[in-house]
């Protein structure tokens, strides 16, 4: 794919990579959206919106990549200022969900002005922009690359650029034919469930159910699409072959999900009133 956007030949060469550019792209265009809907939904000032993706932007990335860099500590404890360069790649998403979560678990019910349960609804779908957006960056960086498949819609070993790490797993020996496009199903499935809620949501469900739909699906979609992943050496497994430290994460995100569910129960009609009695007579 195309790990290097652009490369300017000024002060010894400027390289913009794909990577970190579109992760940058996916938090503008998501917050873009979030602003729109919360000023017109809820009355939420728009820079407040904009202030608190920045930091779940910002915890996100921290969070993913320490759950990588602890994956992988010996490639990071050799080269620790290599922990920095997320342009190029080493992101475990849970990681940075996780983070997320504590954040606005402890900040949201301190800032009764930013509406709560219906405030936390419209971050989740403003997420599956994200995700489907910033999906792209590893792909065109080449990373979180799928197994070897055989399927017509796999991507060839060779379009992965020298120097990526879906073409080294294909240069240590292992089939050179196609892989599984995980990046691109974790995209398509991040717009699907972006659909989803936003269906759900036009029913005018009691707030703080979307957002746990969304805890509750997301950890389960992301983990199934985790077992066509050839990247468990990159990734981190706790048991080889079968959990990786992503999926690991998503069991606490699902139960997250599962608790506001519980917790936000349908509203229930308030009784209707009693008739007025009929006048007395004169």
């Amino acid at each position: 794919m195309h790990p290097k956007l652009v490369e300017i030949p000024v002060f010894g060469g400027i390289t913009i990579f794909a990577y970190g550019t579109l992760i940058v792209v996916a938090f503008l265009v998501a917050a873009w959206w979030a602003r729109r809907v919360a000023k017109r939904t809820l009355g939420v000032d728009p820079e407040r919106v904009f202030n608190v993706g920045f930091a779940l932007l910002f915890l996100g990335l921290a969070g993913a990549r320490l759950v990588y860099a602890f994956a992988n500590y010996q490639e990071f404890s050799n080269k620790p200022l290599a922990f920095l360069k997320i342009w190029e790649g080493g992101l475990v998403g849970y990681g940075g969900v996780v983070a997320g979560l504590l954040w606005i678990a402890w900040w949201l019910p301190r800032h009764p002005e930013m509406k709560g349960f219906a405030f936390l609804d419209l971050l989740a779908r403003a997420a599956c922009i994200a995700f489907a957006i910033g999906w792209t960056a590893s792909l065109l960086a080449g990373d979180d690359y799928g197994k070897a498949t055989t399927l017509p819609w796999g991507i060839p070993a060779s379009a992965f650029e020298a120097g990526t790490p879906a073409a080294a797993f294909a240069a240590r020996g292992d089939p050179l034919g196609k892989l599984h496009p995980t990046q691109v199903y974790e995209s398509l499935f991040a717009v699907l469930l972006f659909v989803v809620l936003s269906l759900y949501a036009r029913k005018k469900p009691v707030s703080g159910r979307v957002a746990a739909w969304f805890l509750m699906l997301h950890p389960i979609g992301h983990s199934l699409i985790e077992l066509f992943r050839g990247d468990d050496d990159k990734r981190g497994m706790l048991i080889e072959g079968a959990l990786s430290w992503s999926q690991l994460l998503a069991i606490p995100v699902f139960f997250s999900g599962l608790a506001i569910r519980l917790i936000r129960k349908e509203e229930t009609a308030p009784p209707p009133a009693a008739p007025a009695p009929p006048p007395s007579p004169a």
